[in-house]
């Protein structure tokens, strides 16, 4: 008879422990960088690429690895490719030669949060954005889905991996 009223209290308590652990984990804002995986338990910067920390929750982009871009672009009729690297790496006259995706809208990462009106009609479809080593899009990707952008996906690594990959929609 005990066990029949202990048990859903012990549910219930352990419901609430994994909630209020989940809500209270913070990343560093997505940087590309390893430490986008450590957890803190507070907000504040990150000790390591010094990015402000934010609610793991908040994070809702996904990514694609650089081996499956061509079938994802492919795979996807309304895709919208976003550069947000410099216009000089965007045109191939930066220090570093990647290429780019074909038909990509170029808006460095620097200029995106001025510029996200440009991206408005495109807030239904699905956005994939990258840069030259996935350091710059992921931040790109929080800020699109912080802005109500609701299909945001990042290409891992970037164009110095997927620049050696053939892909029909590459320039």
């Amino acid at each position: 008879m005990k066990l029949k009223i202990l048990l859903p209290t012990i549910l219930l308590c352990f419901g609430s422990i994994c909630y209020a652990q989940n809500k209270d984990v913070f990343v560093c804002l997505p940087c590309g960088s390893a430490c986008d995986a450590m957890q803190q338990k507070k907000p504040g910067q990150c000790e390591h690429c010094q990015m402000p920390l934010v609610a793991k929750a908040s994070i809702k982009h996904t990514s694609v690895p650089p081996e499956k871009v061509c079938q994802f672009i492919a795979g996807k009729k309304d895709v919208v490719l976003l550069d947000v690297r410099t216009r000089e790496e965007f045109n191939g006259t930066g220090e570093e030669n990647f290429g780019t995706l074909k038909n990509a809208i170029n808006i460095p990462i620097q200029e995106l949060e001025n510029r996200l009106s440009e991206l408005a009609p495109h807030k239904a479809k699905t956005i994939l954005v990258f840069c030259s080593h996935s350091h710059r899009s992921p931040r790109a990707s929080y800020l699109l889905t912080q802005n109500g952008f609701k299909n945001v996906v990042n290409m891992d690594g970037g164009m110095s991996v997927v620049g050696n990959i053939p892909c029909k929609k590459m320039n």
